[in-house]
């Protein structure tokens, strides 16, 4: 995580028109087990505002690592990225979000993921195409605060 994307994100959620997007911080355990169930590493930048800002608005919504507390929380990252990776395997679309996680779903369904190389990917399953959206989690957060 870069010093700058630091900045700018507390910068962000330091406004008062801002703060509404905050939600229920995660602790470094939801993290910790997170990542072993999924047999991942968070992106530092994904890791930072999960333990300071929670399943916050960055443009997208986030998702947590677990429910309690949280305002509006209705699936974690370990749902659905498990449900995701079943049912690709099943059908036999994105293999690459095998060994990826969810962290946001579009308003149609489509995951967005984070891949083992870092990059912040789509998958639209009406059309069974993946774009990229961004090289990492820190440029798609800066586009869209």
């Amino acid at each position: 995580m870069t010093p700058d994307f630091k900045k700018k994100i507390d910068e962000y959620f330091a406004s008062e028109d801002n703060k509404i997007f905050i939600d229920e911080k995660n602790d470094e355990k939801d993290i910790e087990l997170t990542e072993k169930e999924l047999d991942i590493t968070f992106n530092n930048a994904y890791k930072y505002i999960l333990l300071n800002y929670g399943n916050a608005y960055v443009g997208i919504d986030l998702l947590p690592c677990t429910k309690k507390g949280s305002l509006k929380a209705e699936q974690t990252v370990i749902e659905m990225t498990k449900s995701f990776r079943s049912t690709y395997a099943e059908f036999g679309v994105c293999s690459e979000i095998q060994t990826s996680y969810v962290i946001s779903i579009d308003g149609t369904g489509d995951p967005i993921f984070i891949t083992s190389t870092g990059k912040v990917k789509i998958y639209y399953h009406d059309n069974n195409e993946v774009e990229t959206l961004a090289e990492n989690i820190e440029e798609l957060i800066l586009n869209n605060i």
